[in-house]
């Protein structure tokens, strides 16, 4: 049978009996103290909850020792009594009780019991504190009877005092128990505050109803319902904690009064008499022949207040219950509505992936097509603008190397609109290698200036931070992102201007190189920005809009980042992080 999360997982069986043993006898002391003892019965029996939550509480091959324990306590408990016997038969139908409650629950609920759930409320109410007790009760009333205890007369008044106090007992320990056995770990400060002031005020109010004289019983005492609203405030705000511990506080105040005459539930002939004699298990004081008016009429005032609290016990419990269950199906929802966004999200990355990865497959086939029916003629062309150049008597040379000049041009600008299409097609797959970035960097530079004619009127600042580590790259793949840079940075500057190269090490969840490009050209508009790394947009009239889509795809081929930032007028700046080499220390 699957065990439970025990009380005190970490001590000792034996010590745990111990302490379960030393708290029975404490409760079952209370028990005969507010309870006539010549009737044999207390109406208060606390330990009937401890025992049901011990055994709930405890593994199945434990049960044997803590229901001989039970039977054992029942010889301690009495001072003196000269029926042995009755004392071994009532501590048996104790132990009875709680195994059967135990059983039952483990049976029909399963291994745990909780209170936010009204299946385990409503097994609770009735397993346990009805069938179990129901039964104890009239076993260890029939023995009293049998024994000559009580005459068989007083037999249903005894049953009744004796079947409220252990339900009331199991209903007031194991809910108070079990709902705080998860502490206030996760409540806010305002929200333990607000749950100690609402239970002060409680134990006020009920204070002051019960502490008054005793009215006439036939006279309608509605002053007993002023704490229903707390009762109710506590489930709604605190769940099973404040019903559990609002009940637990009414009870005791109202017990309290009760038991020494005070309150709605007294009479004003009740005489409260105690003894030093108990029943074996706690519940009788001694065999006495007679029996006196106002005691078994203590009792049953005890046990209709018992009642009348059982009642709102169970009212707070159920409704703290179905509110449980409500909030965490609120929650099971939510969680599950997030979990439909996030795989609807992944569902639609998913796709957007397949639709991308289709177009570029045939932007692939129309690129490869595209470069072996367009290279051809472009070569051709080229091979027949340098024969025209070397043809002899000329008539318009002037002219004519115009002419040849604007063919030529046009014929490398279809030439780099097929390699752009080209690399942009073509899938990236680096095969990184450990390589300096600096010298990466330098390499692409000297590239782009030698590519552009203004490279004698843009001053270039370089800014390296000393002993950097290498970068995992692939060098021609990189190589080409930073020359599309270095040149979209260069046209940016047709008149000139200054171009600043930053390499730095960023230390974050693992080692990065940062690389900075800034120019003083014209800078972007955020709505430009905002598009510069869609493929075929461009703001150049002979440019292709290609160049930045490709870097963008580099960059994160190589598990970095691409950012840029701009304004019009004060030039814009790339950044790109790498990640480093060497392992993170």
């Amino acid at each position: 049978m699957v065990q439970d999360k025990l009380i005190l997982p970490r001590w000792h069986p034996m010590a745990r009996l111990a302490l379960f043993a030393g708290l029975y006898l404490g409760l079952a002391r209370l028990g005969v103290e507010v309870s006539a003892v010549t009737e044999h019965v207390s109406a208060v029996w606390l330990p009937s909850g401890l025992l049901l939550l011990t055994l709930l509480q405890s593994p199945a091959r434990h049960w044997p020792a803590v229901s001989l324990t039970t039977v054992t306590l029942a010889f301690f408990i009495q001072h003196s009594d000269p029926s042995r016997v009755l004392t071994l038969l009532v501590g048996g139908c104790c132990a009875l009780e709680g195994l059967l409650g135990a059983g039952l629950l483990r049976w029909l609920i399963g291994p745990r019991l909780e209170l936010h759930r009204v299946r385990d409320v409503l097994g609770l109410v009735t397993l346990s504190a009805g069938l179990s007790s129901l039964l104890a009760a009239a076993l260890a009333v029939a023995s009293m009877a049998l024994l000559g205890a009580i005459p068989w007369e007083h037999y249903w008044p005894t049953w009744w005092v004796f079947w409220v106090g252990d339900a009331m007992g199991v209903l007031v320990v194991v809910p108070l128990v079990l709902a705080w056995r998860s502490g206030l770990e996760h409540w806010e400060r305002l929200r333990r505050w607000e749950l100690g002031v609402s239970l002060l005020a409680l134990g006020l109010v009920t204070h002051l109803i019960f502490r008054g004289e005793p009215l006439d019983p036939w006279i309608l005492q509605p002053l007993v319902y002023l704490f229903l609203p707390f009762i109710l405030w506590a489930a709604l705000r605190f769940e099973a904690v404040g019903a559990t511990t609002a009940t637990a506080i009414v009870s005791t105040v109202a017990l309290w009064h009760t038991a020494h005459g005070h309150g709605p539930f007294a009479l004003p002939t009740l005489q409260h008499h105690r003894s030093v004699a108990a029943l074996p298990d706690g519940k009788r004081d001694g065999l006495e022949p007679t029996f006196k008016a106002s005691e078994p009429q203590h009792n049953q005032n005890l046990a209709m207040l018992q009642l009348f609290l059982g009642a709102i016990n169970l009212s707070g419990l159920l409704l703290a219950a179905a509110l449980g269950e409500r909030r965490r199906a609120q929650l099971e929802v939510s969680a599950l509505n997030l979990e439909l966004r996030q795989s609807v999200a992944s569902l639609a990355r998913t796709q957007s992936e397949l639709v991308a990865r289709e177009r570029m497959a045939v932007l692939g086939e129309l690129s490869a097509t595209l470069a072996h029916e367009v290279r051809n003629p472009l070569g051709a062309i080229a091979n027949c603008v340098s024969a025209l150049r070397h043809l002899p008597g000329r008539q318009h040379p002037a002219q004519e190397e115009e002419l040849l000049n604007i063919i030529v041009e046009e014929v490398q600008r279809l030439d780099q609109l097929v390699r752009e299409l080209l690399d942009f097609a073509r899938p990236v797959q680096p095969q990184p290698r450990p390589e300096p970035l600096e010298g990466l960097v330098e390499g692409a530079l000297s590239s782009a200036l030698r590519s552009q004619a203004m490279n004698s009127r843009v001053t270039v600042q370089r800014e390296i931070s000393p002993n950097l580590p290498p970068v995992l790259v692939d060098p021609p793949l990189l190589h080409l992102a930073l020359a599309n840079l270095f040149t979209n940075a260069l046209q940016a500057m047709p008149d000139g201007g200054s171009l600043h190269v930053r390499i730095a090490r960023e230390e974050r969840a693992a080692p990065r190189l940062m690389l900075s490009i800034s120019d003083t050209g014209r800078g972007m508009p955020p709505e430009v920005q905002r598009r510069i790394f869609e493929p075929f947009f461009t703001t150049r009239s002979n440019g292709v809009g290609l160049g930045l889509s490709i870097v963008l795809r580099i960059v994160e081929g190589h598990l970095g980042q691409l950012e840029v930032r701009s304004a019009e007028g004060l030039g814009t700046t790339f950044t790109l992080r790498l990640p480093c080499a060497e392992l993170p220390a």
